[in-house]
């Protein structure tokens, strides 16, 4: 089932002034050949404004090519980005082109550069300041033509001050410096996010999910999201395959903190507090609370979205107000109550 085109730039999904200043900056320096230094937490999608830039540039045909610096021991990582000659290390039995040679006329993206040791981080200012590279064990330098484009999660500068970073290494990776923001500081992303996400796993996974209740949404909204989109991605994922079709809710969504879908809230039986009255589900708790905070909740949502009676969407409502949780809310049909109002019924109820 394919949605509403989503806000996007070259694969970006995102609408948020952070991400609309990014794809501007993408925009202004893409097309010319500077280093680019893409700094962000995990997860945030730095590999994906690589791309981006790369689309944008003057390199778009030539090869893309990724190096994970944090991935390989020593030898291997200096074989990965220069190539090397048999015989020169344990194991090499062949001639290898490293990374850099093959993508000759194209861009390099080295994800985690913080990660680089010493010797590749001698090497690599190496190839920045002569355009020219030495496969391990040969002496005979080889021109290559490539764009860095490097990212990391880490503090450089921190990290030139502490030593453990070339300070001119730094510098000529940071001509340009963009900086992607997590999940929780570009929230109104988050839908479009999840909305993306669903429509790529109807479509690998052979799924026919419709959407995201308003109360799933809430809940996505106000998570915070520690592994930022890759968190969502997992999060989206285990939902739509668990749900299959018709709308995810918000039992279907397992969040570290919250319970796994299905389990029963602590002490107590699903759907039943302990004198044997009704009572709400945690998801449907969750989702009220958040709503809730917002000055979003009426009755006929409690019952409609909760599937439960108008006395315990009642109740519900009062616990909300005395927990201060409600400014103001919308009672029977669409008549406005005042939160003090409410409060003084609840007081005299007890």
């Amino acid at each position: 089932m394919a949605g509403p085109e989503l806000p996007s730039f070259h694969g970006i999904i995102g609408r948020s002034a952070a991400m609309l200043a990014l794809g501007r900056d993408i925009e202004t320096f893409a097309p010319h050949d500077v280093p680019i230094l893409i700094q962000g937490e995990s997860g945030t999608g730095k590999e994906l404004v690589a791309r981006a830039i790369c689309r944008v540039s003057r390199r778009r045909e030539r090869p893309f090519k990724v190096v994970n610096c944090g991935a390989l021991a020593r030898e291997l990582l200096l074989s990965q980005l220069f190539g090397h000659e048999r015989g020169a290390f344990t194991g090499a039995v062949t001639q290898r082109r490293g990374t850099l040679a093959l993508a000759h006329g194209g861009t390099v993206f080295l994800d985690e550069v913080g990660e680089l040791l010493p010797e590749a981080q001698v090497a690599l200012l190496r190839f920045l300041q002569e355009g020219t590279i030495e496969p391990l064990g040969s002496s005979q330098p080889v021109e290559v033509d490539v764009r860095i484009i490097a990212a990391t999660h880490r503090d450089l500068e921190g990290m030139v001050a502490a030593g453990s970073f070339r300070e001119d290494l730094y510098y000529r990776l940071r001509w340009v410096v963009f900086k992607v923001p997590p999940l929780r500081e570009r929230r109104e992303d988050i839908p479009l996010l999840a909305e993306h996400l669903r429509v790529a796993f109807n479509a690998q996974f052979g799924l026919t999910v419709a959407g995201f209740s308003p109360m799933t949404v809430a809940l996505l909204d106000d998570h915070p999201w520690p592994g930022n989109v890759r968190d969502l991605e997992a999060v989206v994922a285990r939902a739509a395959i668990s749900r299959a079709s018709g709308v995810i809710e918000p039992e279907d969504l397992a969040m570290p903190g919250r319970p796994a879908p299905g389990a029963k809230a602590p002490g107590r039986r699903p759907g039943r507090a302990p004198d044997g009255a009704e009572s709400l589900t945690w998801p449907a708790q969750e989702a009220l609370r958040m709503a809730a905070a917002r000055g979003e909740v009426r009755r006929a949502d409690v019952m409609q979205r909760c599937g439960v009676s108008r006395e315990l969407a009642r109740r519900t409502l009062v616990d909300l107000v005395r927990q201060g949780l409600l400014r103001r809310i919308g009672v029977g049909r669409g008549r406005g109550i005042h939160y003090v109002r409410l409060r003084a019924r609840a007081a005299r109820s007890q």
